[in-house]
């Protein structure tokens, strides 16, 4: 998976194997269906917000893109950068959402830290968080026609 990749490459996942990292595996995808196909409401606005904050009048068409496709640079960013700004209270309020694809608001937050941890590292290498997950994507198995 494209996500893994990036966030292996910019050095911020912990130890294959481990526990925790077995946790971010299953944190990915999960929260890849949770924002994709899942229909809490507060979910589903949450991410809206996330990128109409980040890309205005493009945020429904990015939405729609990863509904179909899956994970993109634009709505990781989109979301971790909603993510730090948003009041913890707020965030509980995704906590029935994510409970129904067995996350928590804990495994979002940590998730999100790992996007930003590595979004900082790639940049501290002279590169974008974007430039290289979609270098990692194009490499995936189905790649074609993305």
């Amino acid at each position: 998976m494209a996500v893994l990749a990036t966030l292996e490459q910019a050095r911020v996942l912990p130890p294959e194997g481990t526990r925790e990292a077995d946790h971010i595996i299953q944190s990915v995808i999960q929260f890849q269906s949770a924002f994709a196909k899942g229909t809490d409401r507060s979910v589903q606005n949450f991410a809206q917000r996330a990128l109409a904050g980040r890309y205005g009048e493009e945020a429904t068409p990015v939405l729609e893109r990863f509904r179909a496709s899956g994970w993109a640079a634009e709505i990781l960013e989109a979301l971790a950068d909603a993510d730090q700004r948003t009041p913890t209270d707020e965030l509980e309020q995704l906590s029935t959402g994510f409970r129904q694809f067995n996350l928590s608001v804990d495994d979002f937050r940590r998730f999100m830290q790992l996007v930003r941890a590595g979004r900082s590292a790639l940049a501290a290498r002279g590169q974008t968080f974007e430039e290289v997950y979609a270098h990692h994507r194009k490499t995936m198995p189905g790649a074609a026609g993305r």
